[in-house]
């Protein structure tokens, strides 16, 4: 699969990642890097403990590093769950928001894994 194929099947923007990262050898290297990375998972057993504080933290970062990857769809799903802890404990259902962010999350770790 090349890098322009992984954007598309983890609905990503390949062209705002290749602008801001300049090549395709980096932006392996960096979606390598968000892969290994343990925000997701971490967020959840932050809410499973009710560390909201930590949990909005790991959603926070999920998101920034989608969003500088140019990761569209898991940067969208992973705002909404941000947002929804941002003020501590959420006063909302964020069950759907977590669904959706798992449907995304695990779609780019597909892709990524086929690079």
């Amino acid at each position: 699969m090349t890098v322009k194929e992984c954007y598309a099947h983890m609905n990503g923007d390949y062209e705002d990642a290749a602008g801001r990262l300049l090549n395709d050898e980096r932006i392996v290297k960096y979606l390598n890097k968000f892969a290994a990375g343990g925000d997701y998972s971490a967020l959840l057993s932050a809410l499973e403990e009710k560390r909201y504080e930590d949990a909005f933290r790991y959603a926070h970062n999920l998101k920034g590093m989608s969003l500088n990857l140019g990761i569209t769809a898991l940067a969208q799903s992973g705002s909404a769950v941000c947002e929804a802890l941002r003020e501590g404990a959420p006063t909302v259902d964020i069950a759907p928001m977590l669904a959706d962010l798992k449907r995304d999350y695990e779609n780019t770790m597909t892709a990524i894994a086929q690079l």
